[in-house]
């Protein structure tokens, strides 16, 4: 995929989950020039894992911090969304 498709598949993205994590809900911010790493940072996570064959399409991606996406690592994304949200209860 080239740079710019990269890019516009981030933007629109970014613009269906409202610029928040879809995990922890807190507002992610783009990554711009010298902002590399942040646990706010906002990433694009595989639903189903491109490990497991998830394709790179926008109904395959969610927006997520870079702190929840590297927690998730490997756990389905429908159970850390719970775990994510138990948490908040708690």
């Amino acid at each position: 995929m080239k740079a710019a498709q990269r890019l516009r598949l981030f933007e629109d993205v970014y613009a269906r989950d409202g610029g928040c994590c879809v995990y922890c809900g807190i507002p992610a911010r783009r990554p711009g020039r010298g902002v590399k790493r942040a646990p706010d940072l906002a990433t694009l996570d595989h639903v189903h894992l491109k490990s497991h064959g998830g394709p790179l399409t926008r109904d395959n991606l969610v927006l997520a911090c870079s702190a929840c996406n590297n927690e998730r690592g490997t756990m389905e994304a429908e159970a850390f969304r719970t775990l994510k949200a138990a948490g908040r209860k708690a």
